[in-house]
């Protein structure tokens, strides 16, 4: 029995590898996990490694494309004279990893501008997940000099950018923040975003299976926190809370002075500054408030638009507004949806729709031609 005993844990260990393997060769065809490159100051989320990533869950089979500076987008060459720039900043809308390169708000933008300007109009989009507008002025003061946009456009997602710029309403602990001292702006994170134990070495660069299983595992953790956080709710839906608190309050003064200093930021590099709303398809859409007050009967004796309004009339202190709400609402059709249900973000037709309700506003703040 003892001399058989070596070779039982060997056929174990074999079994066990080759069961591994198979996991690692199933995750990979059937739900590729992309791997993420460290990324000085803050974290941009999965889709940092240049290349191209297949996406496969319920809802999105599509290819993300990151181009060589680590941005989900077209790859960016040198200023052209005469073809003016936008560079757009905000979160995973912006990014539109959920659909193919060619359908995201920031490339059919590019098209129409172009076909409505009469000559070409270039759009380069740095979205970053989870972002919030303390993520993108740090991407408008580190990544954008070097753009040299013409137009800054920042995505601002009502749903859930105020909750992301304060640290004690989303406190992750892998986003720098600032808080308000004195009326300025103070960072309050300022080092590299910390990477978790479960995202380092050999096997989570190598393995998909690695990546799955750990991004899984924090992702039921953050959607746990996330309830917690508000009372039984998604903490961004308190967004949309009437009776409000200090905090929030505290959260909408900090967005003030972050889009104030993307203004500032813009005015800086010469270019022009605008905001775009970016709305949920519970703000926006009448299945998506449906499906929340189903969910969480709470919302359904709440207003939520007014978030919304508050958001328009924050951004329009500091440059022209581009609210996509009507469009949207006016577009959402029960066969052909805008948003996807589970995900959140827009479909190739939302992003479709947001971009075509963009150009009349922001064409006019665009040079005609760039000498």
């Amino acid at each position: 029995m003892l001399r058989r005993l070596p070779a039982r844990l060997l056929l174990l260990a074999g079994g066990l590898v080759m069961g591994l393997l198979l996991a690692e060769a199933g995750v990979r065809l059937l739900a590729p996990e992309a791997p993420a490159a460290r990324v000085v100051g803050l974290n941009r989320g999965m889709f940092t490694t240049p290349g191209d990533h297949r996406v496969r869950s319920g809802e999105v089979d599509t290819v993300v494309h990151v181009n060589a500076a680590g941005f989900v987008d077209a790859e960016w060459g040198p200023r052209r004279p005469g073809v003016p720039r936008v560079v757009i900043v905000g979160d995973s809308f912006v990014q539109a990893a959920q659909v193919s390169l060619d359908q995201g708000y920031g490339r059919v933008l590019a098209r129409l501008l172009t076909e409505a300007a009469g000559h070409e109009v270039e759009v380069l989009s740095l979205g970053v997940p989870g972002a919030g507008t303390t993520t993108a002025l740090l991407l408008a003061r580190q990544e954008v000099p070097a753009l040299d946009p013409d137009l800054l456009v920042y995505g601002f997602t009502t749903s859930n950018d105020v909750l992301n710029n304060d640290p004690a309403l989303d406190p992750k602990p892998d986003k720098p923040f600032f808080v308000l001292r004195g009326g300025a702006l103070v960072p309050l994170d300022p080092k590299d975003a910390r990477v978790p134990p479960w995202a380092q070495g050999r096997l989570w660069s190598h393995s998909h299976l690695v990546r799955a299983v750990g991004r899984q595992a924090a992702r039921r953790a953050a959607v746990a926190d996330n309830l917690a956080r508000g009372e039984g709710l998604p903490a961004e839906l308190r967004v949309h809370d009437p009776a409000g608190g200090e905090a929030w309050e505290r959260a909408w003064s900090l967005t003030d002075a972050l889009v104030e200093a993307l203004a500032d930021q813009a005015a800086s590099l010469h270019a022009g500054f605008a905001t775009v709303l970016v709305p949920d398809q519970v703000e926006c859409t009448r299945s998506g408030r449906a499906a929340a007050a189903a969910r969480w009967p709470t919302l359904a004796t709440w207003d939520t638009t007014a978030a919304m309004r508050r958001a328009r009339a924050l951004a329009s202190a500091h440059g022209p507004v581009v609210d996509l709400c009507p469009a949207l609402a006016a577009a959402e059709e029960p066969d052909d949806p805008l948003y996807l249900a589970e995900d959140g973000h827009w479909t190739a037709r939302g992003h479709a729709i947001a971009a075509r309700a963009s150009v009349a506003s922001l064409l006019p703040l665009l040079p005609s031609e760039r000498p």
